[in-house]
């Protein structure tokens, strides 16, 4: 959850959205009011969800005696009102091409946080069904298109991505599902795909899976792997659906998003599981799937940035309410008034590294979401692709951060969380302990951190030869540098964060001399550190433009002074204890040779012969 105030200042004052998202085109039709109504109602689905965060918990997804997935009972009616009232705001969510989107998105931001912040579990369901019909708007035959396109955009039926196996995780190349051909480019699809998000439902009459496997006799590797549509029911010619004999076999016993059916689907179970390849094309699923990946994790850094601010905010309810112990300085005093133990100093540090976790969080979402308004905008402008070269370029450097460098963050907030909280943090009366258990898989959903890192060191970067991304961004940051001379109550924090910049373009080049000089190989171990550098940065440099917009809200005597000073104390706390110590982290990057340590695998220490479970 975001709470009003917060939704309010991120739109109108740090973004401005209301002076150049609105009113033009594609969103001519749209305003502020408008967008304050949909939000308002927005909230209060939110609220319906959030009541049925634990519930949900609590029944978990599950395989009944007759092998039909079960889901909470609150779901069900949750999913009629989604279905009524929000479907639509879903489907062009992440859609940056579509010519006549709803909202911009980066309204949409702050929507979806409001939803995933209140119940994630419940978002999975349907959760992919956007970035499907995308990815067939794009790659599909038009017989494809026809059969699948309209029942998916009305909700009726959802798509789920199929990929993972036992023997092929993070690494694709070891797929076993393997398809032969029938007649009339029908494949008979065999095989077990594993940890499939919201696989089977009773929400929908039908499902999609995007199932990647390989046609016999394909070769092994990436490069011969191919992406099926095979429906959970077969679509006949005269309307019917009959059993295209997909099973869940399992569904899995999870630390936490209980309330999604995380699944084990097998293809072929007691029949020919039919499916056609996606565009007629074999071969080309990694290529064909890559816009729906980047949507997919940016979705989930979406995902984590919810839980955060909603363990944030519960924790900063409590910690207004909670009395217990007495001020520091009068600690020995037992006639001294006990107090809030919001006014105990380290429960307000640990309150000030999880709002600055949050909100830096949600100014580095709100740096990709501006530039896929602004592509939207192009692409409603007629526009050619070498104009939103640069915004194009910026969405795929942000995005790796966007994923890793969030959900990383969320896991601190959720632990930090618990501790505020003490003991009852720790019971599940509380949800707080359920935010953690939930947050904790975003890091290794749709590709795990490291993965991220190495996509932003290596693809997004190239290893520091390919900077062109790299040189937009800093040139953003050296332009809202360039204006610290108007707020001279904060030169400290620009200063910190010019610092900052300079670690982080230094490390770069420090990455690409590594690779001149022969140390590739050591590259690895320091991807997610220079990531986690990038994003200080990044989060540091959306705290300290919202301090200028609170400082500037000061000096015109604008109401609600407190949220404004608390603003300008947030950027403050951030740049002097986190951005401070770029320089150390930085150094190890530079220093690669002396850093990285490397054991053999018997020095790790005693493994085998020890406890089992």
């Amino acid at each position: 959850m975001n709470d009003a105030r917060e939704t309010a200042f991120f739109l109108w004052e740090l973004q401005e959205a209301d002076q150049w998202a609105l009113g033009a085109a594609p969103f001519q039709a749209v305003d502020r009011t408008r967008v304050e109504d949909i939000l308002a109602r927005a909230r209060t689905f939110a609220a319906k969800l959030g009541r049925a965060y634990q519930e949900a918990d609590r029944s978990p997804a599950h395989l009944d005696a007759d092998g039909e997935v079960v889901i909470p009972r609150a779901f069900a009616a949750l999913w009629e009102e989604f279905l009524r009232d929000w479907h639509w705001l879903r489907l062009q969510t992440e859609t940056v091409s579509q010519e006549r989107p709803g909202l911009p998105q980066i309204v949409n931001q702050m929507i979806f946080e409001m939803f995933v912040g209140a119940n994630p579990a419940f978002m999975t369901y349907g959760g992919f069904t956007p970035s499907a019909l995308f990815l067939m708007g794009h790659a599909a035959t038009p017989e494809q298109r026809a059969l699948f396109e309209q029942p998916l955009a009305e909700g009726r039926w959802d798509a789920c991505f199929c990929a993972t196996e036992d023997t092929a995780g993070s690494d694709l190349s070891d797929v076993r599902t393997h398809a032969e051909p029938l007649q009339d480019g029908v494949y008979a699809v065999s095989g077990v795909k594993r940890f499939i998000t919201a696989g089977m439902n009773p929400l929908v009459e039908n499902t999609v899976y995007l199932v990647i496997g390989r046609v016999a006799d394909a070769k092994p590797g990436f490069f011969s792997l191919s992406c099926f549509l095979v429906p959970r029911f077969w679509p006949e010619a005269d309307g019917s659906l009959t059993d295209n004999f997909v099973r869940c076999t399992r569904v899995e016993d999870k630390m936490g998003l209980n309330g999604c059916a995380n699944t084990q689907l097998a293809f072929g179970c007691g029949g020919v599981t039919r499916g056609t390849l996606l565009g007629g094309r074999k071969n080309v699923a990694l290529l064909q799937l890559q816009p729906l990946i980047r949507r997919a994790r940016i979705g989930t850094g979406q995902i984590a940035l919810g839980l955060a601010s909603s363990a944030y905010l519960h924790s900063l309810r409590f910690a207004r309410r909670r009395v217990q112990g007495r001020r520091f300085e009068e600690a020995s005093n037992v006639e001294a008034d006990q107090v809030p133990i919001i006014e105990h100093l380290d429960v307000q540090r640990m309150l000030l590294e999880m709002r600055a976790s949050v909100e830096g969080c949600r100014s580095l979402i709100g740096r990709l979401t501006r530039e896929v308004t602004k592509v939207q905008q192009m692409v409603a402008a007629g526009l050619d692709k070498d104009d939103m070269e640069r915004s194009a370029r910026l969405i795929l450097l942000y995005t790796p951060m966007v994923k890793a460098y969030v959900s990383d963050e969320a896991w601190k907030v959720a632990s930090q969380a618990i501790q505020v909280h003490g003991g009852v943090g720790y019971l599940r009366d509380n949800p707080v302990e359920q935010y953690c258990r939930d947050i904790r898989v975003l890091s290794i959903w749709e590709g795990t951190n490291y993965i991220q890192a190495q996509d932003l060191v290596r693809e997004k970067l190239g290893l520091g030869r390919q900077a062109l991304a790299m040189r937009y961004f800093t040139e953003d940051v050296e332009a809202f540098l360039a204006r610290g001379a108007a707020h001279p109550n904060l030169a400290a924090e620009f200063a910190l964060l010019e610092a900052g910049l300079r670690c982080l373009t230094g490390a770069l080049e420090a990455i690409q001399r590594h690779v001149v000089e022969g140390r590739i190989a050591l590259i690895p171990q320091i991807c997610t550190r220079f990531l986690a550098i990038f994003g200080d940065v990044a989060a540091g440099w959306g705290l300290l433009e919202a301090a200028c917009v609170a400082e500037r809200a000061l000096s015109a005597d604008k109401p609600d002074p407190a949220f404004y000073r608390g603003k300008v104390k947030t950027a403050r706390f951030f740049a002097r204890n986190t951005l401070s110590g770029l320089p150390a982290r930085a150094a190890l990057i530079h220093e690669l040779e002396d850093v990285v340590v490397r054991l053999d695998a018997d020095e790790f220490g005693f493994a085998d012969g020890g406890a089992e479970t």
